[in-house]
């Protein structure tokens, strides 16, 4: 595994941040659709078992999740 260099070590989210909770699409700053470049409907049809319910209206996805979807493997 390659180490990271001390900026990209410092610009890595934390693990806290990687376990939130960010909604899939909308005019928030961080959404996972801008994220993975993928729709939120997409999204939902695609990776279903990844969606969070944190309201009966608002739907998000955890923050290493959408990393996951947009780093190719």
């Amino acid at each position: 595994m390659a180490e990271l260099t001390e900026d990209a070590a410092a610009s890595a989210p934390s693990w806290l941040q990687l376990e939130s909770i960010i909604p899939l699409g909308g005019s928030d700053e961080v959404t996972a659709a801008k994220i993975t470049d993928l729709s939120p409907d997409t999204l939902k049809l695609t990776y279903p078992e990844l969606i969070v319910r944190t309201s009966a209206r608002r739907v998000g996805m955890k923050l290493k999740h959408a990393l996951d979807i947009a780093t190719p493997k």
